[in-house]
């Protein structure tokens, strides 16, 4: 009659486990993004600040070490496709990740730091509206979906 009720409690508390483990990572992960917040305005290198003046919107991808980037090439791959639609409109701007040159180079560093990015394996995909607003953020892998219908909403076209 033990063993019967052992097992069930076994498992239920196995699942607990990993379901709290699993929620406490991903809330101390996006606390680690507390530096900027959707909503408010967002420090802009000298480079970023240039193509916000020009009335473009951003979208920063940023990457983490190219050994160990979950899904990138596919996030990569989907931006390219969409930077074409959205070049009168938006710069995409990728940083990181590439290659070890690009993932160590002085403009990428700063921007990991301005937007307290973590190397944890997924892209970190930031959009900022033409008012140096902070408008989105994306950790991993989206659709080009879900951009086109962000992006479309900051430009004001219609849907």
């Amino acid at each position: 009659m033990k063993n019967k009720r052992l097992m069930p409690s076994l498992m239920l508390t196995a699942f607990l486990i990993l379901f709290l483990t699993v929620n406490t990572f991903a809330a101390n992960e996006m606390l680690k993004t507390s530096k900027v917040k959707v909503g408010e305005p967002v420090p802009l290198t000298d480079s970023l600040k240039k193509i916000n003046e020009e009335g473009k919107i951003i979208v920063i991808v940023l990457l983490s070490n190219p050994m160990q980037c979950n899904k990138c090439d596919s996030l990569v791959s989907m931006l390219e496709k969409e930077v074409e639609q959205y070049k009168n409109d938006a710069v995409f701007i990728m940083a990181g990740g590439q290659d070890m040159l690009g993932a160590a180079s002085e403009e990428t560093i700063a921007l990991k730091k301005l937007y307290g990015f973590v190397t944890m394996g997924d892209a970190w995909s930031f959009i900022i509206d033409k008012d140096g607003v902070l408008r989105k953020i994306y950790i991993g892998l989206f659709s080009s979906g879900e951009l086109e219908e962000a992006l479309d909403k900051i430009i004001g076209r219609k849907q």
